[in-house]
């Protein structure tokens, strides 16, 4: 058995990518129509953000619920 992560690096690399272009993002804080329209673009790149830490989370859950399956015994057996 051979662990894979690709998916798992894929989703990271995709995350990294997307921090790094959103670091340093300058929040708007007058009440203006263009304020509100890229706050809520940031708001948005945010949640997707969680998005992809999460569904990497999942992906990485998947193969270690692989794992576990060919790696524990068959309930009931002593061996």
């Amino acid at each position: 058995m051979n662990i894979d992560l690709a998916k798992a690096r894929a989703t990271v690399q995709e995350l990294a990518a997307a921090l790094e272009e959103l670091d340093g993002t300058e929040v708007i804080e007058k009440p203006t129509r263009e304020a509100r329209r890229q706050n809520s673009n940031t708001s948005r790149t945010l949640l997707r953000l969680s998005h992809l830490a999460n569904r990497a989370s999942v992906e990485i859950m998947d193969e270690y619920h692989d794992f576990k399956q060919r790696d524990d015994p068959p309930q009931g057996s002593d061996h």
